[in-house]
């Protein structure tokens, strides 16, 4: 009975997966065929210097001595009119020379330097909030670097009067461990989501690097929150309670840095998910709401529910090799130990659950193909797509497990 009850609760996993990714292919293609929301995922045209608002990018920096110069630099780079442009550096505490590194940019008049008692991200923000008078603000972490026309891309979106908000293109900077060339191809299939739902009218995470926000907007609502250490997704579910709407620009690059190693990828996507549960608590009243369109009624049910299909399957798996292990050792105090390697095309597994699962993987492999080619306008797979399929399917539910967990004892994370 319990068994039957498992197999049943695996196809049904299987398919919500399954029609889901259609959902996003379908939508994409659509929005590529007859764009429904122009005004929500960028034209792509340069606009007049005129008719351009003034921007006040943040840089908030704990410790960036190494990287804040050129995160600085990237952004003194933008083709951007310089008397509408200010580059705001917050350094929040650092304890080496991340101020003195920043205090030597302040020869161009764009550029100003804070310094405070460290307070966390979300202080840091508010901090340059209150001292600029910018219409739109926004923020590159002291770890990334933008595009010179990254800024062009994203600031004619804004003449759409719902638009609080406006995502960038992520990429990963110069990946060089197997562990980064992995997560090359995960930015690139977030690019295709984030482009997707932006014109579903249903993001609901503006990240750290470079997404930019219409200040009044922000000021509006109350500035940014901790948002349990995860103050980009509570700001975003915030603005679109309000009734606003988040837009996306993927050509607008950013490249930002990534975990090098499987412990601090694990630290980092444990607060991420973390956060998105908390903050699921805090505005659950916007799951399953009509109110909120596609964002209430699929998009944020279909994100919680991810979290138990994928720490269901990984359990599942967990359980099976546990077996396998078992039956291998059986086997080999009765037969002892042979190896006959050989692979005939007979013995795939054709199965209906085999098959679905095949048509998921072949799925996500075209998801990420159009991310690469949304974020970088090239064609093919990203050289880690192969690793990325195999083995973090292995890592995700080790966060998850952690961050659910943690969330449901509060428990709180770190930061670093």
């Amino acid at each position: 009975m319990l068994w039957s009850i498992g197999i049943a609760i695996m196809y049904v996993f299987l398919f919500i997966s399954l029609y889901f990714q259609v959902f996003m292919l379908v939508s994409f293609i659509e929005v590529r065929r007859r764009p429904r929301h122009p005004d929500l995922i960028g034209s792509g045209e340069r606009a007049e210097d005129g008719t351009l608002p003034s921007v006040a990018i943040i840089v908030p920096c704990f410790n960036e001595e190494k990287t804040v110069g050129s995160t600085i630099e990237s952004l003194m780079a933008l083709d951007y009119p310089h008397d509408k442009l200010e580059i705001i550096v917050i350094d929040d505490g650092s304890k080496d020379d991340t101020l003195l590194t920043a205090q030597g940019y302040e020869d161009d008049p764009r550029v100003r330097v804070f310094h405070k008692d460290n307070g966390g991200k979300h202080t840091a923000m508010n901090y340059a909030l209150a001292h600029t008078d910018a219409s739109l603000i926004g923020c590159l972490d002291a770890d990334s670097t933008v595009a010179p026309g990254a800024l062009r891309h994203i600031a004619p979106i804004f003449v759409n009067d719902r638009v609080a908000a406006v995502t960038p293109g992520i990429l990963i900077k110069a990946p060089e461990t197997v562990l980064q060339h992995m997560q090359h191809a995960e930015y690139s299939l977030s690019i295709f989501n984030r482009f997707t739902l932006a014109a579903l009218g249903s993001a609901f995470i503006t990240p750290g690097p470079f997404s930019i926000f219409r200040t009044a907007v922000v000021r509006e609502a109350g500035g940014w929150r901790h948002g349990h250490s995860t103050e980009d997704l509570e700001m975003a579910l915030h603005i679109q309670e309000m009734g606003y709407i988040i837009a996306n620009a993927p050509a607008a690059s950013v490249h930002t840095g990534t975990p090098r190693t499987v412990r601090a990828l694990i630290r980092q996507r444990v607060r991420w998910t973390y956060g998105f549960l908390r903050n699921a608590v805090d505005y659950r009243h916007m799951f399953g709401s009509k109110a909120y369109g596609n964002l209430g009624l699929i998009i944020l049910p279909m994100a919680l529910v991810s979290i138990g299909i994928a720490i269901f399957f990984f359990l599942r798996i967990l359980f099976y090799g546990v077996q396998e292990v078992g039956s291998a050792f059986v086997r080999y105090e009765i037969l002892g130990f042979s190896v006959h390697p050989s692979f005939d095309p007979f013995y795939v597994n054709t199965s209906a659950l085999w098959f679905i699962i095949y048509v998921a993987v072949a799925l996500v492999l075209v998801l990420i193909a159009l991310g690469k080619g949304l974020g970088t306008g090239k064609r093919g797979l990203p050289a880690g797509t192969p690793l990325f399929v195999v083995f973090y399917s292995f890592l995700v539910p080790v966060w998850l497990i952690a961050a659910v967990i943690r969330a449901v004892f509060k428990t709180g994370v770190r930061w670093r």
